[in-house]
């Protein structure tokens, strides 16, 4: 209380120098831990954010957190960098509830009461900078704006409701309903892509009641869809640039527009004056004059102060802040998809079933045809797979079986190939399989286990001889009279194996395909067919690729994976362009192998 009463008289910042035992076994020595408190509600003292960040990084599964305001946003250990895969430590499946009651014991024991505990956010980065409005303070003003009722988290209708208000996500019908239970990480299925009456693969539809966003997949869906990005300047000839700038979609910067007027409208009369200006030139490093004259200049309305109008002119005017509508926001292969979307036919699925052995699904194999069962991106998981294998007799895997290459993984992918019933299997690589490309020298290769020379050999070695494996790489392989070629390359795609920039190089590897495959197996879509990612459905295929297709290939399939949010089939009436990813977006094993059968030229089927 003494301590109270003198913050409260005296000034809005106390240093307070608590005496407490150390973090440990009883009996160590005691030690003396400054923390710096704020005035809270009531002149009540509250933590500030070095204390928090300091009791906070004694937990394993945080890498970093910082308070703003009554959160403190944490970056857990595992989650800066999601290319590198999941921590050892388990930092990314620790929940926010786990470190509330941790920050709970530690605060206490330093004299605090529960009720100032700050509620804890997960965040993938922490801003650079510290200015008084950060990329935080964005994403906390639209997550507000959703959570009408206050609970911390988003509900369905909550979020529907605010889609329908400011036009998002309302391209189709279901759009909202398919983009939010995407981001509460529930299985995602093909009816996301391929529309809410062609859900071929049957997956579970979660109760609306029953699902929330919480902020951190909030703000993954506010990033990942475009309507709000961190963005970087151009260079301005040694100009100093800002320290912060935001692209804010057009269809919400007003609510974040308020905020972060608020924030310097320190007297709340919806106006800036002239000091309040002066701190926001200096907080952000801007270009700009900080006299009464220039201030005037800008205060075009004559208020004797800026309104909302004009300080929002003022940050565009800066580079702060940039609108517009992120659909229009899109790279140059979301613009080509919708210049050439028109001229794509989108027919049903003929000839493509799913085939789960357990439930024996398939439909009777006709006479005189080949039944191909096709699989990709099963990441180490294959063996989950064995018991829903169906009949058949070739077996099509178009890449990434394994999460990195490395030796073991490949070894065992190799042995099960093996042991699959079917008389041939063919495999491409993709990305992961990092020790297939002979190039490969990006960082997430591991010394010998990746060693391109040795993991082959091994990967021959544990398949055997007699197998009926067969491994394409730019080659194509005959079954029967049907022609099949495979190719592992797709645009590039982080620091993984077999990437290729869009443009020449790739349009190179297409080009060498010859005409009249009748199976063509790549690792990556083509653009438009099976290439959607969640949330934001932009397309990410290769548009050469489309285009070597249906003007020159013709492929009566084409077999890939890679966009595990992609699995699913579409038809353009002559080629069905089969995603066939066994796992989801969250590495989940949800897609079942997808079958078709091809009938043997000449009509009899060679023993």
């Amino acid at each position: 209380e003494p301590v109270a009463q003198t913050a409260a008289a005296c000034c809005s910042l106390v240093e307070l120098v608590i005496r407490s035992c150390a973090f440990g076994a009883p009996g160590r020595s005691e030690r003396t831990k400054a923390f710096f408190f704020r005035l809270g509600p009531g002149g009540v003292p509250a933590p500030a954010a070095d204390g928090v960040r300091e009791l906070l990084a004694g937990h394993p599964a945080v890498a970093d957190s910082r308070l703003v305001g009554d959160f403190v946003y944490v970056v857990r250990e595992g989650t800066q960098d999601a290319s590198k895969g999941p921590s050892l430590l388990g930092g990314a499946s620790v929940q926010e509830w786990e470190l509330k009651e941790f920050l709970t014991v530690k605060m206490v024991k330093q004299g605090f009461a529960p009720n100032c505990i700050p509620a804890v956010r997960f965040i993938d980065a922490l801003p650079c900078t510290t200015v008084p409005f950060t990329i935080l303070h964005v994403f906390d003003a639209l997550f507000s704006e959703v959570d009408r009722g206050r609970t911390g988290k988003i509900s369905f209708q909550e979020f529907t409701d605010f889609c329908r208000e400011r036009d998002l996500f309302s391209s189709t019908a279901s759009e909202a309903h398919d983009v939010f239970f995407s981001s509460v990480s529930r299985p995602s299925t093909s009816c996301y892509l391929f529309g809410n009456n062609n859900d071929m693969f049957q997956t579970q539809d979660f109760e609306v009641s029953k699902n929330e966003l919480k902020f951190y997949e909030f703000q993954k869906l506010l990033t990942e869809s475009g309507i709000i990005e961190l963005t970087s300047l151009p260079d301005q000839g040694g100009v100093q640039a800002p320290r912060a700038s935001y692209f804010v979609d057009e269809r919400v910067v007003d609510v974040v527009l308020r905020r972060w007027f608020s924030t310097y409208d320190a007297d709340a009369d919806g106006l800036l004056h002239f000091d309040e200006y002066t701190r926001m030139v200096a907080d952000y490093k801007l270009n700009f004059a900080v006299c009464q004259e220039a201030f005037r200049r800008l205060d075009k309305k004559g208020l004797g102060g800026l309104d909302l109008d004009e300080f929002r002119a003022l940050l565009e005017e800066a580079d702060i802040l940039q609108t517009g509508s992120s659909v229009h926001k899109d790279d140059e292969i979301g613009k080509l998809w919708r210049e050439i979307e028109e001229t794509q036919t989108f027919l049903p699925p003929s000839r493509v079933v799913v085939a789960d052995a357990r439930k024996g699904v398939a439909p009777p194999r006709p006479e005189g045809a080949l039944r191909f069962v096709c699989i990709s991106d099963t990441h180490g998981a294959h063996r989950q797979l064995s018991s829903r294998m169906p009949a058949g007799d070739v077996l099509l895997h178009a890449g990434d079986f394994s999460m990195a290459g490395g030796l073991e993984e490949v070894v065992d992918f190799g042995r099960w190939l093996s042991s699959l019933p079917y008389a041939h299997k063919i495999v491409i690589a993709g990305n992961h399989d990092l020790s297939f490309d002979k190039s490969y020298g990006g960082h997430h290769a591991k010394g010998g286990d990746t060693d391109a020379k040795a993991v082959r050999a091994a990967f021959a070695a544990a398949c055997g001889e007699g197998a009926g494996v067969v491994y394409l790489e730019d080659q194509e392989h005959t079954l029967e009279g049907i022609r099949i070629y495979g190719s592992p390359w797709q645009p590039e795609f982080g620091y993984w194996a077999f990437n290729l920039p869009r443009g020449a190089a790739l349009a190179e590897k297409w080009g060498a395909i010859p005409e009249g495959i009748d199976i063509l197996m790549v690792h990556g879509p083509a653009l438009g067919r099976g290439d959607a990612v969640l949330p934001s459905l932009k397309h990410v295929g290769c548009a050469d690729l489309l285009n070597e297709i249906q003007a020159r290939i013709r492929p009566k399939f084409l077999v890939c994976g890679h966009m595990h949010e992609g699995a699913g089939v579409t038809f353009d009436g002559t080629t069905h362009f089969v995603n066939a990813c066994s796992l989801d977006e969250q590495y989940d094993l949800v897609y079942m192998p997808l079958v078709f059968d091809f009938p043997i030229p000449g009509g009899a089927r060679k023993s």
